[in-house]
C-alpha cells in the first residue's frame, strides 16, 4: 500500500524554509567556509563544518527534487495524513492542534510535528473520532482525534 506514511510530503511553507535554506548554504555558508579554509590554510575543524553543510546541501536538494507537495495526496478528509492539521484530545491536557510535517519541517515553530514522532506515529492513517494511544519516550496516553484539515497551497 502506498499511503502518504510512505510518502515523502512537504507543505507549501516548509519547501519556501528548506529551499530558502539550501539557497544560503549553496550561496552563502559554503563559499564562506571555502575562502575561511583558503585564508586559514586547510583548518581541519572548518574543513568538517564544510562537509556537514555539503552534506546537509545534498540532503535538502533530493528532498526538495523528490517530495511531493500536500495538494498531491489524495483528500481523505476524515483521514490524517502529511500535511493535516490535527486537533486531538487528551483526558490530560484537553485539546491540541498540531500540523504534522517531514521532519526536516519539524521544530520550525511549536505547532509543526514530525510526522515521525510518537504522536503523529499514533495518529496517522487514522479518522476523526478515533481514540488512539500514543507511546511517548516518558508515558503512554490516549488522545482522541477530533478535528482533520488539510494544508492546502495558497490557503
Amino acid at each position: 500500500m502506498n499511503s502518504s506514511r510512505d510518502q515523502t510530503v512537504l507543505t507549501e511553507e516548509g519547501r519556501k524554509r528548506l529551499t530558502e535554506r539550501a539557497r544560503r548554504l549553496r550561496d552563502e555558508t559554503i563559499p564562506a567556509l571555502i575562502s575561511a579554509i583558503e585564508a586559514a590554510e586547510q583548518d581541519a575543524s572548518l574543513q568538517m563544518e564544510l562537509d556537514l553543510a555539503g552534506n546537509e546541501l545534498q540532503r535538502l536538494t533530493y528532498l526538495l527534487e523528490t517530495a511531493r507537495s500536500t495538494d498531491a495526496i489524495p483528500e481523505d478528509p476524515d483521514v490524517v495524513q502529511v500535511g493535516d492539521w490535527v486537533t486531538i484530545v487528551s483526558e490530560d491536557d484537553g485539546p491540541s492542534r498540531y500540523l504534522i510535517v517531514h521532519p526536516a519541517e519539524a521544530g520550525v515553530d511549536v505547532d509543526r510535528v514530525s510526522s515521525e514522532s510518537p504522536l503523529a506515529q499514533a495518529v496517522l492513517g487514522h479518522r476523526v473520532g478515533d481514540e488512539v494511544e500514543v507511546q511517548a519516550p516518558t508515558r503512554r496516553y490516549g488522545v482522541t482525534i477530533a478535528e482533520v484539515l488539510r494544508e492546502r497551497s495558497g490557503s
